[in-house]
């Protein structure tokens, strides 16, 4: 039988049996620990590493593979990886000085020419999903071995945020073998290696001897990324002893785990908003908007509805992000009576009926919260008639501005500048189109300003003006569920990553 055959069929019982005695034991002197994780439904489903564009990939490739910087959920600001710092000579170029000594899994010396190439390779290969994040660049050069600049065609603030999601490759295993054989080696930098990699159903990587970098040094022997789409067959699976960290626990589910695993949270860096369409007559007018926001219990939603699992949002963006503030105002408690006030002022003391939508298929009993927003609406005089949609066409329809109010999340937000241009920024989207000339100056500004200081300040602006603006009512953040092992200690964080360097076996 041929040794590939033997391996897959051997890598089957393994995950079968969850790991076999020996390698689910907790850590023991000179025994093997294997860590079994579950993929809810996004996987790596395909050897070339730019071929992705979901965020949830990310930290699978990033146990191989390795970024120029990352965004640390501790500190709450980029810090470097591959590279040692960086500095802005000038508005348009980004110069990288890179760590000396680093080493590709063959033993090859990292080096800048291998930073041209990866981001060389996501601009021209043609099945790269990542060529937007990187578009502004028109130039990648290597200065000298551990130098690199790049040129931006206009000042692009963001774009060390951005090259955290872009992972460093091996230029001479692409230069000897061709593309489609070195994306099958997976030569990274990174604390793992990778060991076996089957689409759809599992990615097998091992430690690396010898990594030197100490916050994310290997404590696991074997790494096993299951697919489990399916959240109650995740729960028994990790109830089984089949795999030691699950993601995406239903909040209804939580109960059920216990024994053998618990539950870890974090809040989440998702947000949840109620967006109002300017093609609304009623929704051109900033009181009426305002009035909204006081219409909504922002705490009886996550208390009552969300059963704890979720946190009020008192801004654009919460506090693991970047750019939050305690100090950015107006803060919209609830306030009905004030509402009616507003309502009354701006011209409808009887208030008016409006569409409002509610995509079905990715938030956790968005229904139930659209029911609720609906009555706190209603009891202001806001007659808010729910239509519900699947979330594909949903969304396409709030894409197309043909949505007066909807309910609505913006994932995996940590520098806001894309989702603040993305939502308010005049022209950009037809999501909301509301002009707010204000929003538009500060917006402009931060993106050309690459002093980090000045340009937290524009960003602050901008999210004070759209606040007191209110084109939207900021919701809430879900707290993100993860169901762990008692094998591992483990600590979740706002991205609800899992690194196996942060599974710290426990002692028996």
């Amino acid at each position: 039988m041929a040794i590939w055959k033997i391996r897959l069929i051997t890598l089957f019982v393994v995950l079968a049996l969850g790991g076999g005695t020996a390698d689910r034991a907790l850590a023991q002197k000179g025994q093997k620990v294997t860590a079994t994780i579950a993929l809810p439904g996004v996987q790596v489903e395909t050897l070339n590493p730019y071929a992705h564009s979901t965020t949830q990939v990310y930290p699978t490739w990033k146990h191989v593979i390795e970024p120029l910087v990352e965004w640390n959920w501790s500190q709450r600001k980029l810090v470097p990886i591959l590279a040692e710092s960086w500095s802005n000579p000038d508005p348009t170029t980004w110069v990288f000085k890179l760590k000396k000594g680093i080493k590709f899994h063959d033993g090859s010396e990292f080096s800048s020419a291998d930073v041209v190439h990866s981001y060389t390779r996501i601009l021209n290969d043609p099945d790269s999903k990542q060529r937007s994040s990187i578009a502004h660049v028109s130039s990648i050069e290597a200065i000298d071995p551990l130098t690199v600049r790049l040129q931006t065609k206009k000042p692009d603030a963001a774009l060390a945020f951005r090259l955290a999601q872009r992972f460093i490759t091996n230029k001479a295993a692409y230069d000897r073998l061709g593309a489609a054989a070195a994306d099958k080696l997976a030569l990274g930098t990174g604390p793992y290696k990778l060991k076996d990699w089957v689409r759809g159903q599992w990615f097998v990587v091992e430690k690396v001897q010898g990594y030197s970098r100490s916050d994310r040094r290997p404590t696991v022997d074997e790494v096993i990324f299951r697919n489990i789409p399916e959240s109650e067959v995740a729960i028994t699976s990790l109830l089984n002893r089949e795999v030691d960290v699950i993601s995406n626990v239903p909040p209804e589910s939580a109960a059920r785990v216990s024994g053998s695993a618990r539950i870890e949270s974090a809040r989440t860096i998702n947000i949840m908003f109620l967006g109002m369409h300017s093609s609304v007559p009623e929704f051109k007018n900033k009181q009426v908007r305002q009035a909204v926001n006081y219409a909504i219990d922002r705490n009886a939603l996550t208390k009552n509805v969300l059963g704890g699992f979720a946190y009020p949002m008192d801004a654009p963006v919460g506090p693991d992000q970047y750019g939050y503030s305690r100090e950015l105002k107006p803060k919209y408690n609830y306030d009905p009576a004030r509402a009616k006030t507003l309502l009354a002022q701006a011209g409808y003391p009887s208030g008016f009926e409006v569409e409002f939508l509610v995509p079905l298929g990715q938030y956790n009993k968005v229904k139930d919260v659209a029911e609720a927003i609906g009555g706190m609406l209603g009891a202001v005089g806001i007659r808010a008639k729910i239509r519900t949609q699947d979330q594909d066409s949903g969304f396409a329809a709030i894409q197309n501005g043909k949505v007066g109010m909807y309910i609505f999340g913006r994932g995996s937000v940590v520098d806001p500048s894309e989702y603040l241009h993305q939502y308010f920024r005049t022209g950009v989207t037809k999501r909301l189109e509301h002009s707010i000339p204000a929003v538009d100056t500060a917006l402009d500004a931060e993106q050309t300003t690459l002093d980090s200081a000045k340009r937290l300040k524009l960003l602050q602006s901008a999210m004070s003006v759209l606040l007191d603006e209110a084109p939207v009512a900021w919701l809430y953040q879900y707290q993100g569920l993860q169901g762990v092992s008692n094998r591992f200690d483990f600590k979740a964080n706002p991205g609800e990553d899992v690194y196996a360097w942060d599974l710290k076996p426990r002692a028996r």
